[in-house]
């Protein structure tokens, strides 16, 4: 099974000072230019390839008018030299419209994501696969409120949803004609989109018609597990040895079940933004356990400073503590200061957090972290650099390489299970 890898400009300055917690002048001079993707810290890149949505980038994109019409993103008329992959890499570029970009809207916005756009735009930038132009079907949009200003929530009704689903099936009949027709190289996937089982059967059905090779599921993030195996086991006899994506969707739990109902591909961004998302599943282990990171937060952030000065400390005092948590989590890892020496540096500082979480929870799920130290048996580039500053919770440069170091494993875990016929559940 594949996994890809949804790209969000997350990108790192390979020259950050973690001591003095300073930025490059590399980075500071052209991020762009400096920072690194995560396929270009790892010696085994931590994904088989990269999801690329349109909508994420339509400001970035550009089509210069020559002899052949060349498109552009960042002044690059590649997208894998624009992603910084190189040349003799196995890594691949999915693209797809990004149709959460247009959700609220009644159909995806002309001329910009018109069928003969969207394929050109996927064969002259050197994608590997191209995704129909689709149109997410979701139980509700939030609009804005004329009078109030505020964002409320409209239902679609089941008319509506059905006109979505038409629109994907239209777009798709005519994005693989355009395509063929024009001897694109890119392969096609064409988007299922449903509202229930039938509705997605129905769909897989259309697109096998049509002569669609490759099959994407789409619509699925918010649905039970349940439910997208109950598609997974509707669609099968249909899809009949054809590579089968499911879009937004891991569920670890239930890998070995989607494999053996006829997923091929899957992407998700979720590995990535635990570390920084969720309160006690931020590091994962190498022995598939989830560790909480330990929060020490710029002294200067606002909401420390509200809480510093609702309990008489001084900004002075709140640069101080913060140096000492920092201090504490360093001789800790080299043996010079125990345990609990450590923790009451670390809690003093933490108690200052804006949370709903107890305080002692919190301590207990810390101590768990430094006692079990995680990171010391953890083989990834990430970890063998940053020793204990990666279960730190502190900006970017740390959590986005937490974050790395946590696709890093899911992508080694998924690629032994299949070596060893063991699911991740």
């Amino acid at each position: 099974m594949k996994f890809f890898l949804p790209d969000w400009e997350d990108r790192l300055d390979p020259e950050f000072d973690f001591i003095s917690d300073k930025y490059s002048q590399g980075h500071k001079d052209n991020p762009y230019e400096h920072d690194v993707y995560a396929h270009q810290i790892f010696r085994q890149p931590p994904y088989d390839g990269i999801l690329f949505s349109l909508s994420v980038f339509q400001s970035k994109i550009s089509l210069t008018n020559g002899a052949n019409n060349t498109y552009q993103i960042r002044d690059t008329s590649n997208i894998k030299a624009y992603l910084k992959i190189p040349s003799n890499s196995c890594i691949e570029v999915m693209g797809d419209c990004g149709a959460f970009g247009y959700v609220g809207e009644d159909s995806p916005p002309l001329p910009f994501y018109s069928v003969e756009n969207v394929a050109d735009l996927y064969e002259k930038l050197g994608f590997d696969y191209g995704v129909s132009v689709d149109h997410l079907v979701v139980d509700y949009v939030l609009v804005r409120n004329s009078e109030t200003g505020k964002k409320e929530r409209r239902f679609l009704n089941p008319a509506e949803k059905k006109r979505r689903v038409k629109i994907t099936q239209d777009n798709a009949y005519e994005f693989l004609h355009y395509a063929t027709a024009q001897g694109y190289k890119f392969k096609p996937i064409g988007v299922a989109q449903g509202y229930d089982v039938r509705s997605y059967r129905d769909s897989v059905s259309s697109l096998v018609r049509m002569g669609y090779h490759y099959i994407g599921i789409g619509s699925l993030v918010p649905r039970q597990s349940s439910f997208i195996i109950a598609v997974l086991k509707a669609i099968q006899p249909l899809i009949k040895g054809r590579p089968l994506h499911l879009f937004g969707v891991i569920r670890p739990e239930f890998i070995e079940e989607f494999q053996r109902l006829g997923v091929t591909s899957i992407d998700s961004a979720s590995f990535l933004r635990k570390a920084w998302l969720r309160s006690g599943q931020n590091y994962l282990g190498p022995n598939g356990e989830w560790h909480t990171a330990i929060r020490v937060p710029q002294s200067d952030n606002k909401g420390m400073l509200s809480n510093a000065k609702l309990n008489r400390y001084t900004s002075e005092d709140l640069r101080e503590m913060e140096r000492l948590a920092l201090k504490a989590l360093v001789d800790y890892e080299a043996g010079k200061m125990g345990l609990k020496e450590s923790l009451d540096c670390i809690i003093k500082y933490d108690e200052l957090l804006i949370r709903s979480d107890d305080i002692e929870s919190m301590r207990n799920k810390y101590e768990r972290t430094l006692r079990e130290k995680p990171w010391e048996s953890c083989t990834c580039e990430v970890c063998k650099e940053l020793g204990i500053h990666v279960v730190i919770f502190r900006g970017c440069n740390r959590n986005k390489r937490r974050g790395f170091h946590n696709t890093w494993l899911f992508h080694q875990m998924l690629r032994n299970s299949e070596l060893n016929g063991k699911g991740l559940g």
